[in-house]
Formats: C-alpha cells, structure tokens, sequence
C-alpha cells in the first residue's frame, strides 16, 4: 500500500521517474560518456527530455570552468625568482636592467635586486621547469636574455684584456757596416771600413705622467791586427707630463767610444719639450736645454785634465706607424753649438716579424767636430739591420 500511494503521488505531481537504464544507452546514474551526444532520446516524456539534458549539460558545464579556471592561473600566474642563497620570491617583475631586477613582491612590495644575485628567473608566462625537475636556463642564457643582458653577456664572453704592466723593454743584436771618417779643415785624413756587432737593450717605467728608461749600447769590433772599435753607453731618461703637449725631461749619460778617443764621458742635461703631434700612430716632438758635459781623451796625457763645459743640447724624434706591422722611426740629437759640436742622426724602419719579434733596418750618422787636440774630426757611417724582442 506504501508503494501504490507513493506511485499515486508522483502520478498527481505529472513527476513520473523513467526508468534510468531506458533513458540513452551509455547513461548511469553518476556517469557520463560522449555516446550520449550523438544517439537519441529514447522517450516521450517531456519531463523526461528536461532530466536528460539537464543530466549532460552539468558534466559539460564542469569540464568548460575546469578548462577556464587553468587558462586563467597560467596566464596570470606570478612571476618567480630564485636567489643564490636559497630564497624564492613571487610577484611581478617590473624593470629589468644590466644590474638589477625591479620586482614587486606580495610579501615585502617593490624591491632592487642585484642581478649578481639571482640564479634564476621564472616568468608567469614561462613553464615552472624546476618543479618538473628539470634545469631551468639561468639569468645569462642568451635565448631568454633581453637587449641589455645580451650586450652584457657578450661583453663577458669576450676575453679578458690583458692588464698593462708600468714596466716594458726590449733586447736586440745588430749588425752594422760601417765607414769611419777622419777630417780636418784641409781635408780628409783617414778612411776605413768594418763590420761591428752592436747590442743593445732597454728598460721603462711609466705611470700617469712619470716615465722612467734606462738604454744601453755596446759594439765591438776588431782585425787580425788590432781593436777597430769599442763603444758603451749607458743611459738614464726620466719625463714628466705638465700638460697636454709639455713636458720637462732629464737625461743622465756616460759613454765610452774608442773611434772618437773618448776614454770617460758624461752628460747631465734637463730640457722643455713640446710634443707637436701625439697620435696612436704618428707621434713628433722636439726638446731643447742646456747641460753638464765632460770627457776625456784617450790622446791626452796623463797630467791632463778632463775637459768640462755647458753645452746647449736638443732632440727631436718622431715615429710613424704607416700600416699595423711596420713603422718608421727618426730621431736627431745635437750637442754643442754650431762650430763645435756632436750629433747623431738616425732613420730607418721597423717591421713586426711575430707577436713581439721585430726587425730594424736603419741609417745611422754619428759626426764629431773635435775628437782630438789636433782639431782633427770624425764622421761615422752605418747601415744597422737589427732583430728585436720587446716585452
């Protein structure tokens, strides 16, 4: 009776159930399949019809917000950036330059980060690569880099520029043949000729504008017979930048030379210079002074006393670099006045072999006006091929 009455209530209310099984084929109770899409209602009920949709549309309806809801959280998903030491922080990031990260972070607001700093940078946009447990590119991988990191990671690919020491010189041997000359005002009075081996090195200091060199020269020669020559030279220049184009210079000399009968020599001088042309490939500049000179002759007695005076003194050098691996050098210096003097002219080029490997041909013309008591003078002539390591 409980039953029939039930029944009879439904049938009142026009809510009678179909049978559930009898509805689609591929329809449970609790489950749904895509096989009801696509066959037809098996029933004349209208309120029927009104229940089986309703029973397909509510899965539909919770696969579309399931959809929804993960296309949002991946588009707006929080950026993220891992430290060094271990932090994570998640936020927006707001600026990105060659040192810093401007992020803005839902715990601590806007905040500077050091991009030295940082080991890594997820993007909202970017797959969590670390919680798929696979690597994710640093902060300097150049696919994922912007324009300012780019340039600063190729900068840091590039090598590093080797630090410029205070300190450089160089060493070299040449071979000179030569052609001595004694003269005096009727005339020539002595001509020979000789092959000498010349050495010579140099050693420089130069920090701002203080520069300091010490250069020495010694060439020797001789026959079956006798010493053709045999010269030294040992030098000290010191040079301080006043401005732009002036300097003030010290050289400091002693010299030995057997074809001019120089027993002992020594030079002091201090000069003004002006460099007239300072480029990185042409450079010219002149100095003038006055100096200290004093010598001995190797002709004299030995009650006699060495010779001491001031001289004027002045030097010019000038240097060219006509293509990378060859230049020209020049360089004059004038002892003395007009009527008694010593000079040296010298000219020639220099041309790079290998890294610091050079080789040097040049002219060489060294005139002496009084080399002994009898007014008699000296004019040296060489053409030097030398070979150079610089360092």
């Amino acid at each position: 009776m409980r039953y029939i009455r039930h029944a009879s209530m439904r049938r009142r209310r026009g809510r009678t159930e179909p049978n559930r099984e009898a509805l689609a084929p591929g329809v449970s109770s609790g489950r749904f399949s895509f096989a009801t899409l696509t066959r037809p209602i098996q029933t004349d009920s209208f309120p029927a019809n009104i229940y089986h949709v309703a029973r397909i549309m509510i899965p539909i309806r919770k696969f579309f917000t399931l959809l929804l809801l993960s296309t949002l959280t991946g588009t707006y998903a929080d950026d993220t950036i891992l430290l060094k030491n271990g932090d994570r922080l998640t936020g927006d990031i707001l600026k990105e330059t060659e040192e810093n990260v401007y992020f803005r972070s839902r715990a601590f607001g806007a905040v500077s980060l050091r991009q030295a700093d940082i080991r890594e940078v997820h993007r909202g946009s970017e797959p969590d690569l670390a919680a798929q447990g696979k690597q994710a590119p640093q902060t300097g991988d150049p696919a994922l880099a912007s324009a300012p990191e780019k340039k600063a990671q190729s900068d840091s690919l590039k090598p590093e520029e080797k630090k410029k020491s205070k300190w450089s010189g160089q060493a070299g041997l040449a071979l000179a043949m030569r052609e001595s000359t004694k003269f005096n005002s009727t005339g020539v009075t002595g001509k020979d000729q000789n092959e000498t081996y010349r050495f010579h090195g140099k050693l420089g200091w130069k920090e701002q504008k203080d520069q300091l060199s010490w250069d020495w020269t010694y060439r020797y020669s001789r026959d079956e017979y006798e010493k053709q020559d045999d010269y030294l030279n040992i030098t000290q220049n010191y040079t301080h930048d006043f401005w732009e184009n002036y300097y003030a210079t010290a050289k400091t000399m002693y010299q030995q030379d057997y074809r001019r009968t120089i027993e002992h020599e020594y030079l002091q001088t201090a000069e003004m210079g002006i460099k007239w042309v300072s480029k990185p490939n042409f450079e010219l500049s002149t100095s003038a002074g006055g100096g200290y000179h004093k010598y001995d002759r190797t002709n004299q007695s030995s009650s006699s006393e060495p010779e001491e005076e001031v001289s004027v003194f002045f030097d010019q050098s000038m240097r060219w670099t006509v293509v990378n691996s060859l230049t020209l050098i020049q360089k004059y210096t004038h002892l003395g006045d007009l009527t008694n003097y010593h000079f040296v002219f010298s000219a020639g080029l220099e041309n790079k072999l290998i890294q610091d490997l050079f080789v040097r041909m040049e002219y060489r013309l060294d005139q002496d006006t009084g080399v002994s008591t009898d007014d008699s003078g000296y004019r040296d002539r060489a053409l030097l091929t030398s070979l150079l390591y610089k360092f």
